[in-house]
């Protein structure tokens, strides 16, 4: 069920990326019947906007990579925010070290994007979690490293979700642009990655066992 979920999330956001097409043209091509399509997006106004979703609901990473030299990341099942699987990240000795993707062919210049990522730790005390991206643009001598956003004080043993909005100025040459998790607060603790949604525009969403269920819901046909 969880794999057949992932796909439709698949359709309706990381096709856009594939495809090249507008989400209004997306839509109208896949297979999911446009009814339900409307029925989520009066709970999920924002879904057509999606630019990339990865539950890692297909069992796989998702283009998700290891950020450091043995760093691993692995789909696992045993912890998740919503569903089935997450991102497990071991192997730190840094603490910038994480697990990273890459978003150069994905964001556009000129453009203003709402990212939101779950991430869990399991350590006693609270820890210093941050979503950080790493861009180089034509117009810049070197790497530049842009805070999305970080917090001081995530708590262990619960899903935090960690949320920002990212610009690109017009006009740039994206050299290199990727989004990355990390803990510079512990270089050696493991933690957990899930439900990461990236939507263009200020207003951007996130997924919750609520949403996660509606999609179950009105796609329940797709999912059996």
């Amino acid at each position: 069920m969880y794999k057949k979920l992932f796909s439709i999330l698949l359709v309706l956001g990381f096709v856009f990326i594939v495809s090249g097409c507008t989400p209004k043209e997306t839509a109208v091509q896949t297979t999911v019947p446009q009814e339900a399509v409307k029925e989520v997006a009066k709970e999920v106004p924002n879904i057509p906007n999606a630019i990339l979703i990865t539950t890692f609901e297909s069992g796989k990473t998702e283009g998700w990579t290891p950020n450091g030299e043995g760093v691993s990341v692995a789909v696992v099942d045993k912890d998740a925010h919503t569903g089935k699987y997450s991102l497990y990240v071991t192997g730190r000795t840094a603490g910038w070290n994480g697990a990273q993707i890459q978003l150069k062919d994905i964001l556009k210049p000129g453009k203003v994007y709402s990212i939101s990522v779950w991430v869990k730790h399991n350590s006693e005390l609270p820890q210093h979690v941050g979503i950080t991206m790493r861009r180089k643009y034509d117009s810049d001598s070197s790497t530049q490293y842009d805070w999305i956003k970080h917090d001081n004080e995530v708590p262990g043993g619960k899903w935090v979700e960690l949320a920002g909005t990212y610009q690109i100025p017009a006009g740039v040459n994206i050299l290199d642009l990727a989004l990355y998790v990390e803990i510079p607060s512990n270089p050696n603790l493991d933690f957990y990655i899930d439900d990461v949604v990236i939507v263009e525009g200020k207003q951007g969403f996130r997924i919750t066992p609520e949403i996660f269920d509606l999609f179950a819901k009105y796609f329940r046909t797709y999912l059996n």
